[in-house]
């Protein structure tokens, strides 16, 4: 009996004389029960549901197919645990690991399908795992393997059973059929129609951004929607109507843009106090009064009004960009996170963090902000912008690549590829091009042959967030996607999202065929994973965080805690990825040249109103050798 829509149990009560009929002397009968309520000689606990535990293999049953120790996801399914002693085949316990438990079992495990102690034809399992396809369990060979021992267990057979299924949210295309042509511009139109009918929302008059979907996984397969609004996926969803114009001349997506900029920056998530120290920053979320050093959402939506020519909120953008320039240090680094009020007490003021020498070696919190810098150079021709951008990106090249890294290496070699092509479009030296090569080289070694970008931890001794390092650590912090390096998956939350629109810039920069190559593989690469669901629509279009190019569905080691593999994120994945292809259809790069008139015409008004004094870096020297940075 499988969990109702509910997932609560229903009654199944079985008798003793049901039980001896199955285990009779002389008779090969054999049943699997599933959730029951009650079976005579096993005491039951209440139902609960799964928190940070996943399946494990506890024993031989499954033979050389799944070996003792194997890890597989079953999502937030209930079960209830068994108080009385068996010899399980799949337990539920909270493990660290890929798809193998590598510090073993914990002493607090679950068993979840064993055969009764007394009569072993009676196979129990507490979970409901025939709703493996509806559940959407993972990887779905393994589960597959599961139900097909079952199946001849039933029989009294060795082995396991084929069994024939096809998951309920699957990668448009397999990893070796052939793309039609415009397969690039299909995948573009699916996440803009995704944005439309799943992340934008109007809200008394205005647009919102939802932020996307959680990782967990329901028993009936659904994810819950994040509907609180960042300002960060705010903006950069600014891009995904602008596409919409520009290649389709949709009249309706063009003022659609100016309403999530119009949401952005004139509703919660903008800090419109010009007595604030944060004045012109954008909040990390609407609730919360906290400032990355990210540009990612000035950069978006410079792009998003240029491509509608629309420069309606081009104060705003100059504003959220000099709140950052205010309080980077002296060396063109910036504190991760700024909050307000707690960064400003005592006395202290945005001037504090302007005139400090703090250095971090994290392009995880740096790169896109130095990027930004370089494109607000080029708008408003504001030296400042330029020389902390270009000083702090020298000094990162003069350690590369023993960075500080957050949760991957390679997710740190991403976000320095765009603010260097930038530098390459600006400055073009053979310096710089050498810096824009030698990272890429370094992100492509991961790389493999269907175009993925594996994933990797770098130095454990400059990492913040790297795998679990026991069971009971397992998604209780942030953590890499992977265990161990080697494990065959890529992360398009933090890596490959990155690496395809800093390699595209870096192919306008220069041309090299090098870097074209790179990029077009990575484009052939994501619309073959981009998700399709008749099931769970809201899917259909999308792409998720962790996908794993060996089984070739999104999986990985769970353990980034509420930022796991199933995770959607509209803006860092989504609005990048589809912003990359777009640009690709336009045949040009990010960065913006166009309205440079007019950004320099409205400049020193607001550089006035922001009370920014001028600092002269040109006798900055790139002197130092430190190591990376304390976060």
């Amino acid at each position: 009996m499988s969990f109702p829509k509910a997932s609560v149990f229903k009654t199944i009560k079985l008798e003793q004389d049901i039980l001896q009929a199955f285990d009779s002397s002389g008779k090969s009968q054999r049943v699997i029960i599933e959730c029951p309520e009650a079976v005579p000689g096993i005491e039951f606990d209440e139902p609960v549901q799964v928190h940070y535990e996943r399946t494990v293999v506890a024993s031989d049953f499954f033979g050389t197919q799944l070996a003792e120790g194997t890890i597989l996801a079953q999502h937030n399914c209930w079960f209830r645990p068994v108080k009385t002693p068996v010899k399980a085949h799949l337990v539920l316990a909270q493990v660290a690991g890929y798809r193998k438990a590598i510090f073993g079992l914990p002493e607090k495990n679950y068993p979840v399908l064993f055969q009764h102690p007394q009569y072993p034809h009676v196979m129990i399992a507490t979970m409901p795992i025939s709703s493996f396809i509806e559940a959407r369990y993972t990887p779905l060979a393994d589960w597959k393997t599961v139900a097909g021992r079952l199946k001849a267990w039933l029989k009294n057979a060795d082995g396991v059973e084929v069994v024939k299924c096809h998951p309920a949210v699957h990668p448009a295309f397999s990893a070796d059929v052939k793309l039609d042509s415009d397969v690039e511009l299909k995948a573009l139109n699916a996440n803009i129609e995704w944005f439309n009918n799943q992340i934008f929302f109007e809200h008394v008059g205005k647009i919102g951004v939802f932020e996307g979907y959680t990782s967990g996984i329901e028993p009936n397969g659904r994810q819950f929607l994040r509907p609180k609004t960042r300002g960060d996926c705010s903006g950069e969803a600014t891009m995904m109507p602008a596409f919409d114009w520009a290649l389709a001349k949709n009249y309706a997506a063009r003022k659609m843009t100016d309403r999530i900029m119009d949401n952005l920056f004139h509703g919660e998530l903008a800090d419109n106090d010009p007595k604030s120290p944060t004045y012109g920053g954008l909040r990390f979320y609407e609730n919360i009064s906290a400032y990355y050093s990210e540009g990612r959402a000035p950069i978006a939506c410079i792009l998003a009004s240029e491509l509608t020519e629309n420069y309606n909120y081009t104060k705003n953008i100059i504003r959220n960009l000099l709140s950052l320039l205010r309080t980077t240090g002296r060396l063109g680094f910036r504190r991760g996170r700024l909050d307000n009020p707690a960064s400003f007490e005592n006395g202290k003021t945005w001037k504090d963090y302007q005139n400090e020498d703090f250095i971090e070696y994290r392009p995880h919190y740096q790169g896109y902000m130095w990027a930004a810098f370089l494109q607000a150079y080029v708008l408003t021709g504001h030296q400042e912008f330029f020389d902390k951008a270009k000083n702090a990106i020298a000094m990162t090249m003069k350690i590369f690549p023993n960075l500080v890294w957050t949760n991957g290496i390679t997710q740190e070699y991403a976000r320095l590829l765009l603010p260097l092509a930038f530098l390459v479009e600006i400055e073009d030296t053979e310096e710089h091009r050498s810096w824009l090569r030698k990272v890429a080289e370094a992100l492509l070694e991961n790389r493999t042959k269907c175009g993925a970008i594996r994933e990797m931890m770098g130095d454990i001794k400059y990492g913040k967030y790297p795998a679990p390092r026991s069971n009971e650590s397992y998604g209780t912090t942030e953590a890499a996607l992977i265990q161990e390096n080697g494990d065959p998956a890529c992360d398009l939350l933090y890596t490959v999202n990155y690496a395809f629109v800093g390699l595209h810039e870096a192919s306008i920069a220069t041309g090299d065929e090098f870097y074209i190559n790179a990029e077009n593989k990575i484009a052939d690469f994501l619309c073959r994973i981009q998700l399709k669901s008749k099931s769970q629509p809201y899917l259909d279009g999308c792409w998720m965080r962790g996908f794993d190019y060996d089984l070739w569905e999104y999986y990985g080691s769970s353990a980034d805690n509420g930022w796991g593999a199933w995770c959607v994120e509209s803006g860092w994945t989504n609005t990048w990825i589809t912003a990359t292809l777009g640009l690709r259809q336009l045949h040009r790069g990010l960065l913006c040249r166009k309205s440079s008139k007019f950004y320099k015409q409205i400049f020193p008004e607001i550089f006035a109103e922001m009370n920014i004094v001028h600092k002269d870096y040109s006798t900055t020297a790139v002197t130092t050798t430190a190591a990376p940075g304390a976060e």
